[in-house]
């Protein structure tokens, strides 16, 4: 039981060594065609979006992943924006993980607000 409880101590000071690793610091430079924080929010919304009707749709795996392929190609076609740039703008809004908690936040409150108004319908 002993070993038991040091077994847990480690690994407890193991995972939040790494969750205090600090990279509030940007390192990188934006990328040149950096898309902007609100439309991120926008994009990650859709994005969102179709995961869920994704999720309703789970018949048959490979029409799924056909299909999500496909629902995230139309967003970055909405949005004129190429997967590589979306996720190069991914990588630079994380290194700074409160614009990116930000960013989320937003995201947050697009789809309550989206879901009050379909639940008022």
């Amino acid at each position: 039981m002993r070993q038991g409880f040091v077994y847990i101590i480690i690994i407890t000071l193991f995972v939040f060594s790494g969750c205090t690793y600090n990279i509030s610091e940007k390192n990188e430079k934006p990328p040149a065609d950096l898309i902007s924080r609100d439309e991120m929010v926008d994009i990650i919304t859709d994005l969102h979006l179709y995961d869920a009707v994704m999720k309703e749709k789970q018949n048959n795996h490979n029409d799924v992943l056909k299909s999500k392929y496909y629902l995230y190609q139309t967003v970055m076609e909405k949005y004129n924006i190429t997967r590589e740039q979306f996720e190069s703008s991914v990588k630079y809004y994380q290194q700074d993980l409160d614009e990116y908690d930000g960013i989320y936040e937003d995201v947050i409150a697009k789809l309550s607000k989206m879901k009050a108004e379909a639940d008022s319908k």
